[in-house]
C-alpha cells in the first residue's frame, strides 16, 4: 500500500507508506490522552495531599512525578519514528505497535496500585521480622518504573528494527 510522491521539486521521487504513518500519527494522539490518564493516575500519590511516606522509596516521588514526562516523550518519539518510516516507504506491523502501546497503558494505569500495595506491605507490624524485605519493599516503584521504561524501549526497538518491510 504505497503512493508515489509528486514531483514539484527538485527532489527524488519515492514511496509513502500511507498505513505506517497513519499509525505513527494514531500513537502520538494516544500518547496526549495517556499523559492525561497518567497525571490523574498519579496526582494523588505526589504531593502534599499523598498519604504516602516517600521516605521509604529512595528517589520516588522524584521519579514517579517524572514518569508521564518520560511516558508521554517516549509515546511522541515513537509515533514520530513512524510518521519517518512511512514517509520513506517502510511498512509497520500493527501488532507489534498495538502491543508497544498497551504495555504502556496498562502499565500507567497499575502504577498506583503497585505503589499503594508496597506502601501497604511496608506499613505492616511485622514487617521487620522479614530480614531484608523492607528494603527490597522499597524499591519496588524504582525497579517497576525503570522495568517499565527498559520494556516500553525494547518493544518499540523490535518494532521498528525487526519488523520493517520495504513498500508493503
Amino acid at each position: 500500500m504505497g503512493f508515489r510522491k509528486g514531483g514539484g521539486g527538485g527532489g527524488v521521487g519515492g514511496t509513502v507508506n500511507i498505513r505506517t504513518v497513519i499509525l505513527g500519527a494514531i500513537v502520538i494522539v494516544l500518547s496526549l490522552i495517556m499523559l492525561g490518564i497518567a497525571m490523574d493516575t498519579i496526582s494523588p500519590l505526589v504531593g502534599n495531599e499523598s498519604t504516602i511516606d516517600w521516605s521509604n522509596y529512595p528517589g520516588g516521588e522524584a521519579m514517579l512525578s517524572l514518569f508521564p514526562m518520560i511516558m508521554c516523550i517516549g509515546l511522541v518519539l515513537f509515533g514520530g519514528v513512524l510518521v519517518w518510516l512511512g514517509t520513506t516507504g517502510k511498512a509497520m506491523g500493527i501488532k507489534q505497535t498495538i502491543l508497544g502501546t498497551v504495555v504502556i497503558v496498562v502499565a500507567v494505569i497499575m502504577l498506583p496500585i503497585i505503589i499503594s500495595t508496597a506502601d501497604g506491605l511496608l506499613g505492616r507490624s511485622d514487617i521487620d521480622t522479614y530480614t531484608g524485605l523492607s528494603s527490597f519493599i522499597g524499591l519496588i516503584p524504582l525497579l517497576y518504573t525503570v522495568g517499565l521504561m527498559a520494556v516500553s524501549g525494547l518493544l518499540g526497538y523490535r518494532a521498528v528494527r525487526g519488523k520493517i518491510s520495504a513498500g508493503e
